[in-house]
């Protein structure tokens, strides 16, 4: 895991989730970040960080953008939001439960750390902090994954993870909560407004995924 690829639109948290990880990821890890402003001297310098311009107006398209730069040069990546903060063993307890998994199951899709503000699955207080566990669709807050288990999000934000999620499982890809642990802020860069994010989303998915309309949209 030589690489963390972040995207973001205009930086709001990222100074801070930059120190973290000055402080907790070694050094030979290259940044990638995709920004809507060009000022990179806010970033530490213990890291490379390469600056992709984000030229997105949405979650998927933004992150497909600077994962398939990050893919140019290495196999296997962090996916990270913005709005998150490591802490000493975030980057130590993702890489080792990685490697634990790719021994026992082979076609390992997302590894992904728990939070507190994030999907009941992944939220930290349900969780064994000592135990990885199975999940069908997770939220890569700071995520492990290969390039072999990637598929591109779909161009929304709301639903993107869920749906890719969903077609890395239709390759025979199994996802996994982590040890790990991030701190997140929560909904930085889209906004809290759930059911604004809920419809937003819904005219692509009405029109290619019609199987999913039907069952997140039923009760709108």
């Amino acid at each position: 895991m030589k690489a963390i690829v972040i995207a973001t639109t205009g930086a709001k948290a990222l100074s801070v989730l930059s120190a973290s990880i000055d402080a907790y990821v070694p050094e030979d890890v290259v940044v990638y970040v995709s920004d809507v402003i060009t000022n990179t001297g806010m970033y530490p310098k213990r890291h490379q960080w390469v600056y992709v311009p984000n030229r997105a107006n949405n979650y998927g398209d933004a992150y497909n953008a600077i994962v398939d730069k990050a893919f140019q040069a290495h196999d296997e990546i962090i996916v990270a939001n913005d709005d998150i903060v490591l802490n000493p063993l975030s980057y130590r307890h993702l890489g080792e439960d990685v490697s634990a998994l790719k021994t026992e199951f082979g076609k390992v899709g997302w590894v992904v750390a728990r939070s507190d503000y994030v999907r009941p699955p992944q939220q930290a207080f349900r969780m064994d902090p000592n135990r990885i566990g199975h999940i069908t669709q997770c939220s890569p807050l700071f995520g492990y994954v290969h390039i072999q288990a990637w598929v591109d999000y779909a161009p929304i934000n709301w639903y993107s993870d869920d749906i890719q999620c969903i077609d890395m499982m239709s390759k025979g890809y199994q996802h996994f909560v982590s040890r790990s642990y991030v701190h997140h802020a929560g909904s930085q860069t889209i906004g809290m407004d759930n059911q604004k994010n809920h419809l937003d989303s819904e005219a692509w998915i009405k029109e290619n995924r019609p199987e999913l309309h039907k069952e997140w949209y039923a009760q709108v």
